[in-house]
């Protein structure tokens, strides 16, 4: 231009920046998003965000159990992806003041060291493993149980495969089951999945070799009882109250049990009768005496003459089987949930449904093609190559009390 002055560029000063030898702009202070990310203006939400969730989590942890919060509060996926975004956000930060001055050594070691803490942290939370192997004074073991719940199926003597079972994020329902195609063929299917149940036995009639069973409903102002009793049953032919036991048996084998005393027989007890002819009875036991026995009805009410409680029968099976079942309920304070889910294998022509309960016994059956099928439902286990021998186990209380303080086990450990 003739007689004026040319015109400066916009950038012009930042090129020569660069000539002088200045390091290239920095893209975390010059780039909108970087900047944002980096701001004070996200970091102060962000910690307090993280407070709130740390108390969410420390109350729940102390309401109900450890499990509890880690899998509503710590194992969750937002959790992980709030943690991750606070570390870009301090990540972002301390890079914005690239080149750092000596004057920023306390910043930066502050920023950097607390990434570090929140990396660890995630990868505990995805890659750790958190587990225990329970063993007595003079016990050793190998096998380590990790706290992920966890499905387990074997063909015969084959291969246990495994299939995880803790369902973070959405349980299966009928609408929406876990299905599994099982390598040696067929499906195993989970419909239904409970966090915390309470197992029942319900009486199911069948043509195979049964027991007779009746349907026994009790109640009282403080105890309400429906259970399902099988007339010679080892494990379900009779009911513990507490202080006050219930038991169904024929008349003949109660009559010479009672004459012989009354052992095993509780101060209070009720005994529901079956006589020859398949008519009941009951007779009740009240401070250790026994009181005379009578004829019932099924569905109508009698007294035990015990604890205000009254009882009847709801329903009466000649020959039936125990068929373990189970009931959501909604989480138990102080203590673990108890999961159970409901299963269904199918393997042509071969089909069979039921529930496990967590740590429950496996269950088995077989197959058309002569092998045995079974299913177990349980932490996860892992064999270690090396044992541990509890030498000593030691707990320390608080003085004067016998609230436990510490704990101390003396490990010796062999490595084959």
């Amino acid at each position: 231009m003739v007689g004026g002055h040319l015109p400066w560029p916009a950038d012009a000063s930042k090129i020569l920046l660069r000539l002088k030898g200045e390091p290239a702009l920095n893209p975390f202070r010059e780039n909108r998003i970087l900047k944002f990310l980096g701001s004070v203006q996200l970091a102060l939400p962000m910690i307090l965000i993280l407070a709130v969730l740390l108390a969410t989590g420390t109350i729940v942890e102390s309401r109900f159990s450890t499990p509890v919060a880690k899998r509503f509060v710590y194992g969750t996926w937002w959790f992980g992806g709030f943690l991750v975004l606070l570390a870009v956000n301090l990540f972002c930060s301390a890079f914005s003041r690239f080149p750092w001055k000596k004057h920023q050594t306390g910043f930066v070691i502050t920023h950097l060291g607390i990434i570090c803490v929140l990396a660890g942290s995630l990868q505990t939370q995805q890659w750790g493993v958190d587990g225990q192997i329970g063993l007595r004074e003079g016990e050793e073991g190998h096998v380590f149980q990790q706290d992920k719940p966890t499905l387990y199926y074997q063909f015969g003597d084959g291969i246990i495969e495994k299939v995880p079972a803790s369902f973070p994020f959405r349980p299966p329902d009928p609408d929406h089951p876990l299905l599994v195609k099982m390598p040696e063929g067929g499906i195993l299917m989970v419909d239904r999945f409970y966090l915390n149940s309470q197992k029942t036995v319900q009486g199911r009639d069948t043509e195979e070799k049964g027991y007779p069973a009746v349907h026994l409903e009790l109640n009282s102002s403080f105890v309400q009882e429906d259970q399902w009793l099988f007339l010679g049953h080892p494990n379900y032919g009779h009911l513990d109250l507490g202080p006050a036991s219930v038991f169904f048996e024929r008349e003949g084998e109660w009559r010479k049990r009672t004459a012989r005393g009354s052992g095993g027989i509780g101060a209070d007890a009720l005994a529901i009768l079956e006589e020859p002819d398949g008519s009941l009875k009951f007779q009740t036991r009240y401070h250790g005496r026994f009181q005379p026995e009578q004829a019932m009805e099924s569905g109508r009410d009698y007294s035990t003459g015990w604890m205000d409680m009254r009882f009847k029968v709801q329903e009466r099976l000649p020959n039936a089987l125990p068929e373990p079942t189970f009931l959501s309920l909604p989480l138990p304070y102080q203590k673990e949930p108890q999961p159970a889910l409901h299963y269904e294998v199918l393997h042509a022509p071969d089909k069979s449904a039921g529930w496990l309960g967590y740590q429950d016994q496996p269950v088995s059956f077989t197959l058309s093609d002569g092998r045995n099928f079974s299913l177990a439902y349980g932490p996860e286990r892992h064999d270690l190559p090396f044992l541990l021998h509890l030498v000593k186990f030691t707990v320390g209380f608080d003085p004067g009390t016998d609230k436990p303080a510490s704990y101390a086990s003396e490990v010796f450990y062999t490595d084959p």
